[in-house]
């Protein structure tokens, strides 16, 4: 597959100082993801040899798609972490999930039955952050995020918005982000939609983003190895360059 990427200066992306990648669907047959465990080596060997060290796997929790659980999920984590480990590829994993905001949703957080990874701030606080999505096609209702925000503040969670770039309906508006941002929540961009795999209004929603200063993390949220060489494709990019050197990135964190 040829995307519309283009070509920049280069940039100081080194993913060996970011470490860790946030946000990928390695884990095989749960959802839309890696298809084998074929499938998730390849993805794990290719992002080590960008430099990364670490993955935390995000499989979907939705309702009526993906009615993934903590305890469904386990077993097949632990059978890839195997499969890792006999393959000697050098790469720590982690179980997290990518939660669909809807009631259901807010149930484990009101819970705390939840998946979730530890990361640090930039002050090196280290915070219990939870992986969030909004559907992509209607907006979720403005008190249904309100109190999601509410219910993780609460737990002490910290609540990170996958792609805010990919959600249509807030390009023209993007009320949700600066609610999202003014309580405390962090948001992550995908290297794809950067690449311009999704489109040029997906790629400036990005960048939009990012120079606003909303934007804590770059991720694979690798489906398969077309989202891993779209990585590749940052280290000649002014915008992911000057993100970086404005001191937007968290990546450093997780893995210290």
């Amino acid at each position: 597959m040829r995307w519309p990427w283009r070509r920049e200066r280069p940039s100081t992306v080194r993913f060996r100082d970011w470490k860790w990648d946030l946000h990928s669907h390695l884990i095989p047959g749960v959802d839309d993801g890696a298809e084998s465990v074929e499938d998730a080596l390849e993805m794990l060997r290719g992002m080590h040899a960008l430099g990364y060290t670490g993955m935390v796997l995000t499989p979907h929790i939705m309702r009526d798609l993906y009615p993934n659980t903590p305890a469904t999920l386990r077993p097949a984590f632990e059978a890839l972490e195997r499969a890792v480990a006999e393959a000697r590829i050098p790469v720590e994993l982690r179980l997290a999930a990518e939660y669909h905001l809807e009631p259901e949703s807010l149930n484990s957080l009101e819970k705390g039955d939840l998946l979730t990874f530890r990361c640090a701030d930039k002050d090196g606080a280290v915070k219990e952050v939870v992986l969030l999505e909004f559907g992509f096609h209607h907006a979720p209702n403005e008190d249904l995020v309100k109190e999601a925000l509410f219910h993780a503040a609460t737990r002490g969670l910290t609540p990170l918005l996958a792609h805010c770039e990919r959600y249509p309906y807030l390009h023209k508006d993007a009320g949700l982000l600066e609610l999202w941002m003014e309580r405390g929540g962090w948001m992550s961009v995908n290297a794809a939609s950067l690449a311009g795999a999704y489109g040029p209004e997906t790629r400036d929603m990005a960048k939009k983003c990012m120079d606003r200063g909303w934007v804590s993390f770059v991720c694979s949220d690798a489906h398969g190895m077309r989202h891993v060489r779209a990585l590749e494709t940052l280290g000649s990019s002014r915008t992911v360059a000057q993100w970086i050197s404005q001191g937007q990135s968290l990546h450093r964190g997780l893995g210290a």
